[in-house]
């Protein structure tokens, strides 16, 4: 829980950004709302390859710096840093280009003119600004990685207010300002990362002297960075692309519907971002003991991670049951015509959301364990079959061939896939194939955390011997 409840934080305060942008955005119409959501999660799939590549160096700084190499540790999350710097100039010189091809494939024919145009808005700008949010991603990383997540949660939560007040400026045109509607909530948004990427740099320093030789360029660090992300890249990539493709078929069923599926989206985030920081929490712990070569402790870690998951998944999902309806209009304008019946189908949803909340518990940790003991190719394929070989064509055939299907009865379908899915990966656990995969090379004599600086076990004020 110490590790991982600044993760959970950053993790809730990252995704308030994309509450922010669709709850002020909602008040100006349907239209809007449902071009925002679907802007954010093309965005989301656009950055989806570059930030499972910026997690490949979880596994790598984590284990090495458990077998007590702290400058190669240092050094990977430097080469990680360089690639977040490389992709967001390839985003920023193509953002334009990008944003009308993504836009016009998701919405096609199915939306308005008017919808149609809000989302190339939206999603130009969010690319343009993207060189922050990579880079943030990449150095907050390494921070949780070894052991100091207080730095991104704190530069996270003083993000936080400039971000709203930037979006309630720009959209309605306050203190002097044009009203930018759409434009606006991208542009603030954008304006917010970037002077959050300058607080986790400026926050994160440290005064531990390490050998100015981890900062140079490697190439043979920067292959492992990119053969351990790769996966990771993929991986999340794919799965991301399997949930974009379902959200356009959706879009089929017409405009509320989709904007009632962003809304309901963006409600399981309050669930799912917690949990992913558990897991990450969890995962920081994994490595670092599998570095050491202490597999009971790599058990321990992981039935921990399990143990906070499952009660805080079974109370989200009595949240969800009870108060569904409520969260969904939230986002609604009251006196939209489609008010009401909005209201009524995202209840049902949530329903659905509350029923897989235990089954995406169990993913989450056996997922994140697995990864970070360096069983990340199994991840890799094992998730990407789930995506394409359950999820996928099971809401494309409830969208396109059953008879009366609404947004509820996908929702359901995804739930089908949920479940299966964590049996695979618990599983894969069980049979302990994960035991073999340690990726440290070069053996350097492995030194208990005591000795090396702190243990996360100990309130000593330090992590991994760096100071937080």
């Amino acid at each position: 829980m110490r590790v991982a409840w600044p993760i959970g934080v950053s993790m809730i305060s990252f995704t308030l950004k994309g509450v922010v942008d669709m709850l002020m955005v909602g008040q100006i119409g349907t239209e809007a709302l449902a071009a925002v959501g679907l802007g954010a999660l093309l965005a989301w799939n656009l950055i989806a390859f570059p930030m499972g590549m910026f997690r490949g160096q979880r596994p790598l700084v984590s284990q090495y710096l458990g077998a007590g190499d702290r400058t190669s540790a240092f050094s990977y999350g430097v080469h990680a840093a360089y690639l977040a710097l490389f992709f967001g100039v390839i985003y920023l010189v193509f953002s334009e280009w990008i944003s009308t091809w993504v836009t016009e494939w998701a919405m096609e024919k199915d939306h308005s003119a008017t919808t149609l145009q809000y989302g190339k808005d939206y999603l130009g700008i969010r690319l343009w600004w993207s060189i922050a949010p990579m880079l943030g991603m990449a150095v907050g990383e390494y921070l949780r990685s070894v052991g100091r997540p207080r730095v991104s949660m704190s530069a996270d939560l003083l993000v936080h207010p400039v971000n709203i007040a930037l979006n309630y400026v720009l959209i309605f045109g306050k203190l002097g300002f044009p009203e930018m509607g759409v434009k606006g909530a991208a542009l603030g948004t954008g304006i917010a990362e970037v002077f959050g990427v300058v607080l986790v740099l400026y926050l994160g320093r440290t005064n531990k002297l390490l050998p100015v030789d981890a900062l140079r360029f490697q190439w043979k660090r920067m292959k492992r960075v990119l053969g351990v992300g790769l996966t990771g890249g993929v991986q999340f990539s794919i799965e991301t692309f399997s949930f974009t493709l379902i959200t356009k078929l959706i879009g089929e069923l017409g405009t509320m519907p989709l904007a009632v599926h962003n809304v309901c989206v963006s409600i399981i985030h309050m669930s799912m971002m917690p949990a992913v920081a558990v897991g990450d929490g969890g995962s920081v712990l994994i490595g670092q003991y599998m570095g050491e070569k202490r597999l009971d402790l790599v058990s321990k870690s992981l039935n921990s991670t399990l143990k906070i998951l499952m009660p805080f998944m079974g109370l989200m999902s009595i949240v969800f049951f009870i108060w569904g309806d409520n969260l969904v209009a939230m986002y609604m304008k009251p006196d939209d015509p489609n008010f009401a019946e909005a209201v009524r189908l995202g209840k049902w949803v949530m329903v659905a959301a509350a029923v897989w909340q235990m089954g995406d518990a169990l993913q989450i940790a056996y997922r994140f364990g697995l990864r970070a003991a360096g069983d990340h190719k199994w991840v890799m394929w094992t998730g990407i079959l789930c995506a394409w070989v359950l999820s996928v064509p099971i809401c494309w055939y409830v969208i396109r061939y059953w008879e009366g299907a609404t947004l509820v009865h996908v929702w359901y379908a995804w739930t089908f896939e949920i479940f299966i899915g964590s049996l695979i990966f618990y599983l894969r656990w069980r049979n302990g194939g994960w035991k073999t995969k340690r990726m440290v090379e070069d053996e350097v004599e492995v030194t208990p955390l005591e000795s090396n600086g702190g243990d996360l076990d100990k309130e000593s004020g330090e992590t991994f011997g760096l100071t937080d």
